[in-house]
């Protein structure tokens, strides 16, 4: 199977683009997809992030049976690019003085999505092949999977509106802050299925759009630009019905 991924992003209002904290990735099949939002109040969250979805998206071997194993020995190298950077920009002498941080604002914090998409062969001849579906995940960004049969929405980590907290889990950019440990998920795939990634304020939305019994939340699934993306999150913006924040969706449906 092949895999058409869309992406979209949209700043907070007042912010440039290039301010985005969130961060996603893609591996060059497709399989390995991955969502990161900085914590806009940790230091270079942006730069955490991509570390975080590069580190996920592109390795040898299998990312989520890596983090199951031990998240805190997966973090380590990712850990180490983000220290390295830091100590560059630390000095560097232009820096600005805020660049260094301060006793509060010493790491990079970011939620974290991972999805790793695989075609299972068969055991038996006579049994036809199968595609599982695997995520891990700290925090608030969220995975979607609409079960076309029943119309009934699968959400992961999150389940419920209520669920979003004003602070949330993070992974640490540092080893000596402890990182909280993932969840796990995974399911089965076919032809035509369509996952959706989203940072919090769109999972949010979402989740309370299908909880309400309201049709808007679908459109999500379909989205096929930026322009209409832009549109219809600022919409919502302007109905005060989502919270202001860096707004990001990847759309990924399955191909023969």
């Amino acid at each position: 199977m092949s895999y058409e991924i869309r992406y979209f992003s949209l700043p907070k209002v007042g912010e440039l683009e290039q301010n985005i904290q969130d961060r996603f990735e893609n591996s060059p099949d497709g399989s390995l997809v991955a969502l990161a939002d900085g914590a806009s109040t940790s230091l270079y969250p942006q730069k955490w992030a991509e570390i975080l979805v590069k580190s996920f998206c592109h390795v040898a071997e299998n990312p989520i049976e890596s983090i199951r194993r031990s998240h805190e020995s997966w973090l380590q190298p990712s850990q180490e690019i983000w220290r390295q950077y830091y100590l560059t920009k630390l000095q560097s002498p232009n820096r600005k003085w805020w660049q260094g941080g301060s006793e509060i604002k010493n790491r990079g914090s970011a939620t974290f999505l991972g999805l790793q998409l695989q075609n299972l062969e068969p055991q038996n001849l006579e049994d036809f092949p199968k595609s599982q579906w695997q995520a891990v995940a700290v925090g608030d960004t969220c995975l979607f999977k609409l079960e076309q049969e029943t119309d009934n929405l699968l959400t992961f980590p999150l389940t419920a509106a209520r669920d979003f907290k004003s602070t949330t889990l993070c992974f640490e950019s540092l080893p000596e802050y402890t990182s909280f440990p993932p969840q796990f998920a995974a399911g089965w795939y076919e032809y035509g299925d369509i996952f959706l990634l989203a940072t919090d304020a769109l999972s949010q939305w979402l989740i309370s759009d299908y909880e309400a019994q309201g049709e808007d939340w679908k459109k999500m699934f379909y989205f096929q630009n930026q322009h209409d993306f832009d549109c219809f999150i600022n919409q919502l913006r302007q109905q005060k019905i989502i919270k202001n924040d860096d707004t990001t969706l990847v759309v990924i449906k399955v191909s023969s």
